[in-house]
C-alpha cells in the first residue's frame, strides 16, 4: 500500500526561511519612507485635508525628516563601514553611524535642504506655494530613495544597514525607564515632551496654510519728460473746456484674475464734504493676479471756473447708483483750478 502521508514540515520551514530571508534583504526603512511620503502627498495634495492636527502630523516629518533621511541613507548604506575608501569607489562609507546619529543628521540635513528647495522653486517657477513645495520634496525623496536602495544592495547582505523596529523600541524604553531613578525618568520624559511640542509648533506654522495678504492698489500717474510713469507732477490747472491727461494704474494682488470698473468723477467740495458730483468716464479693467493694468484718460471738466476735485473711484463689483469715495473699493483724486491761468495772463 502506497504511503500518501505528506511531509509539510520541510515546506513550512522553507517558507518561513523564505519570509525571513525576504525580511532580511528588504530595506524596511526605505520602504517606510516612501510609504509615508506617498500618504503625506495624498493628504496634502489630493485630499487637501483641512484639519490642522493632521496636516501637522504628516507635514512635520515630510519637511524635517524625510529629505534629510534620504541623504543619510545615500551616504551611509552600510552597518559595517569599509576599512578604506579605496574599496568603495568615489563615495564610500568609512565610519560607523548609529541610529541616533542618523536621526540627528536627518533633521539637520532636512533643515539645510529646505532653503535650497525654496531657492530652486523661486528660480524655476517664481511661486512658493504649499502644493509646489510638497511636490518638490516628494520628488526629491523618491529619487533619493532609489539611489539609496541601489547603494545598499551593492553592499554584502551581512554588511547592509538594517532598521530593527523591535530592537530600537526596546533600547528606547531602556534609555527612558531603565535609569533606576524616578527623577531621571521624569526628566527624560519631560525632555521628550518638550522636544515634541517644539517641533510640532514649528511644523504647524510651516504646514498650516496661511492667508497671504490680498489687496488692490490704485495709482494716479503722469508721464514725465523721459516717458516714465510717475506719481508726481500732477496738473493743477486747466483752461475752460480743456483736457487733463491722467494715467490710472490698477495693481491686482487678490490671488486671482479680477474685473474692475474705474469711475472718473468731477466733484465739488465745501468744508470737506462733496455737495455735487458729475461722472465723466467709466472704464472696465480685467487684471490677472500679480499684474498691473494701465489706462490713459483725457478728462474734460464740466465746470467753467473754480476749484474742483477729479476723483477716480475703483470698484471690484457692481458700481452703485451714486459712486462715492465711501463706497469705492479704492480711490484717488487730484485738485484742479479751472479758468484762465493767472501766470499765463501775467506773461502776456
Amino acid at each position: 500500500m502506497r504511503d500518501t502521508t505528506t511531509n509539510t514540515t520541510g515546506s513550512g520551514t522553507a517558507t518561513g526561511q523564505g519570509i525571513s530571508r525576504l525580511v532580511d534583504i528588504t530595506p524596511t526603512d526605505l520602504v517606510a519612507t516612501v510609504s509615508f511620503v506617498t500618504v503625506a502627498a495624498v493628504c496634502l495634495l489630493v485630499v487637501d485635508v483641512a484639519s490642522p492636527f493632521l496636516r501637522t502630523a504628516v507635514g512635520l516629518p515630510l519637511l524635517f525628516l524625510a529629505p534629510g533621511y534620504t541623504v543619510v541613507a545615500i551616504l551611509f548604506p552600510r552597518a559595517k563601514p569599509l576599512e578604506s575608501a579605496d574599496e568603495g569607489g568615489v563615495v564610500a562609507q568609512t565610519v560607523p553611524v548609529s541610529d541616533i546619529e542618523r536621526l540627528a543628521l536627518a533633521f539637520g540635513l532636512s533643515a539645510a535642504l529646505l532653503p535650497l528647495f525654496g531657492l530652486a522653486i523661486a528660480a524655476l517657477s517664481g511661486g512658493i506655494t504649499a502644493p509646489v513645495v510638497v511636490t518638490v520634496v516628494c520628488t526629491f525623496v523618491y529619487s533619493g530613495v532609489f539611489v539609496a536602495a541601489m547603494r545598499r544592495f551593492r553592499a554584502p547582505t551581512e554588511d547592509r544597514y538594517r532598521f530593527g523596529l523591535r530592537r530600537r523600541l526596546g533600547g528606547l524604553r531602556r534609555s527612558l525607564f531603565g535609569t533606576g531613578s524616578a527623577v531621571h525618568t521624569a526628566v527624560n520624559l519631560l525632555l521628550v515632551v518638550a522636544m515634541l511640542v517644539a517641533l510640532t509648533s514649528v511644523g504647524y506654522a510651516l504646514v498650516t496654510p496661511q492667508d497671504a495678504e490680498q489687496y488692490t492698489e490704485l495709482q494716479l500717474l503722469t508721464e514725465d519728460d523721459a516717458g516714465e510713469y510717475v506719481a508726481a507732477e500732477y496738473p493743477d490747472h486747466v483752461d475752460s473746456d480743456g483736457n487733463v491727461a491722467l494715467t490710472v494704474a490698477v495693481e491686482n494682488q487678490e490671488g486671482e484674475r479680477t474685473d474692475y470698473t474705474a469711475v472718473v468723477q468731477e466733484q465739488w467740495v465745501a468744508d470737506g464734504d462733496v455737495f455735487d458730483r458729475t461722472t465723466l468716464e467709466e472704464t472696465d479693467y480685467s487684471v490677472a493676479d500679480g499684474e498691473t493694468a494701465y489706462g490713459d484718460h483725457n478728462v474734460t471738466p464740466t465746470a467753467e471756473s473754480g476749484t474742483v476735485r477729479v476723483a477716480v473711484l475703483l470698484y471690484d463689483g457692481d458700481v452703485p447708483d451714486t459712486p462715492t469715495t465711501d463706497n469705492a473699493y479704492r480711490y484717488g483724486y487730484v485738485w484742479l483750478e479751472i479758468g484762465d491761468d493767472p501766470e499765463a495772463l501775467a506773461d502776456e
